[in-house]
């Protein structure tokens, strides 16, 4: 009798499995050996497709969906690798764009049900052996493959990629990648790999020197986004070489390097999949944008959601903000996690014109009371949710707080006329 009959009992069985979202590093396995074992049992499938490695602290996701959409739109055949998702678990797979579907999912967990009970699997790397297992078996042009946390020891670094890209460095998981930004940047230099060439983003100090290390170790050729330099206006980015400034539907600065770096990676990869220069910079224009990345909300209101769980990508964000209009004019809507909430940070959560804190499930999340002792806020809870809500409508309001808050406030916006 088989455990997976339905999609149900999929969904059921990876409830089970702890998840990094709700129970942090308790839920990672930092070794290789379990994703290998469980790769070589379903022949190797990580090997029969070539794949972009992408890792960073922040811009990773931005830069993956970027890519995915360039390649997509000049008619290759894409796959994508996410994490974590935001509304659906299927989110994390994508071939072309699309969702892998239920029935592609039930297909690998019932050929997998043995070797699901012989080699345990945290949730992360089922996630990953079940995109490797699909983006073979849909036999991809070109798959472009995010780290889910640091690089070295994480589960998608048995790939050899076309290239690897490192986006930024900056203070993340110093629990489990080092209390040093030299720690955190060789962790992610992990993913470098020998004679393959690797593409940075804006990153320098002592970060550049531990990538530069590794990269020469590796014999593998340093590409720095800096070379484009790079540069910001009124929505459109400027790389060197290029006669005009490509427009965007971005709202954030930081994204002129994931830019540059797409721009840079398909240079690197213009041998294998040349692509019309036109064609990408049409490519680039038509995105909208990652989820969940400063993303609007809803068409009528002026309510912005932002996934900036750490001090960079939250600079970023209130730069954006005060873009729009001062940050004084905004009203703030945020959660914390434990682990991502550090004291110095609350002086990017004071200064709006009002703030509110929810408290969201979990162990790692953080309480009103952890909060409200450096930040000035009111508590929004299931009494006040729905007055509090509707009398924001007529506000700016921005959203801001890690990627598992964001299905909460869609089930907002959800009930709220277009």
């Amino acid at each position: 009798m088989s455990r997976f009959n339905t999609i149900a009992d999929v969904w059921a069985f990876l409830d089970a499995i702890p998840m990094f979202q709700k129970s942090g590093s308790a839920a990672a396995n930092f070794s290789l050996d379990n994703i290998r074992a469980f790769c070589e049992k379903i022949g190797y499938p990580q090997q029969k497709f070539p794949s972009v490695h992408v890792a960073g602290t922040n811009g990773k996701g931005t830069t993956c969906y970027l890519l995915e959409k360039i390649y997509t739109e000049s008619g290759y055949k894409t796959g994508l690798f996410t994490s974590p998702h935001l509304l659906r678990y299927n989110e994390r797979v994508r071939v072309n764009s699309e969702e892998i579907s239920d029935q592609a999912i039930l297909r690998f967990f019932q050929s997998a049900e043995g070797l699901l009970a012989d080699i345990p699997l945290t949730y992360f790397e089922i996630s990953t052996a079940l995109a490797f297992w699909y983006f073979a078996d849909q036999e991809v042009d070109l798959a472009i493959i995010e780290t889910g946390l640091g690089g070295r020891l994480d589960s998608t670094n048995i790939i050899k990629p076309e290239i690897s890209i490192i986006t930024s460095i900056g203070f993340d998981h110093q629990d489990v990648l080092g209390e040093t930004i030299a720690e955190i940047a060789a962790e992610k230099a992990g993913i470098i790999k020998q004679n393959i060439p690797v593409l940075i983003g804006d990153i320098e100090g002592e970060a550049l020197a531990a990538i530069t290390k590794h990269a020469k170790q590796k014999n593998s050729n340093l590409v720095q986004a800096k070379a484009l330099n790079p540069a910001w206006k009124n929505k459109t980015v400027s790389l060197r070489g290029l006669k005009t400034p490509i427009s965007t539907h971005f709202y954030e600065r930081v994204n002129m390097w994931n830019v540059a770096m797409c721009w840079q990676a398909t240079t690197l990869l213009s041998e294998k999949f040349p692509l019309n220069e036109k064609d990408v910079i049409s490519a680039i224009f038509e995105f909208q944008g990652a989820p969940a990345r400063f993303e609007k909300l809803h068409p009528r209101l002026n309510w912005y959601f932002s996934g900036s769980h750490n001090a960079q990508a939250l600079v970023s964000s209130l730069e954006a903000i005060s873009e729009i209009q001062p940050k004084e004019n905004w009203v703030l809507v945020f959660s914390a996690l434990k682990d991502k909430w550090k004291s110095e940070m609350s002086l990017c959560y004071s200064g709006f014109k009002k703030a509110y804190f929810i408290e969201q499930e979990g162990n790692r999340a953080a309480s009103y009371e952890d909060i409200s002792a450096f930040v000035e806020c009111k508590k929004m809870d299931d009494m006040n949710q729905q007055i509090i809500l509707k009398e924001l409508q007529t506000e700016l309001v921005i959203f801001v707080g890690s990627f598992y808050f964001y299905p909460i406030v869609k089930r907002w916006t959800s009930k709220i006329q277009h």
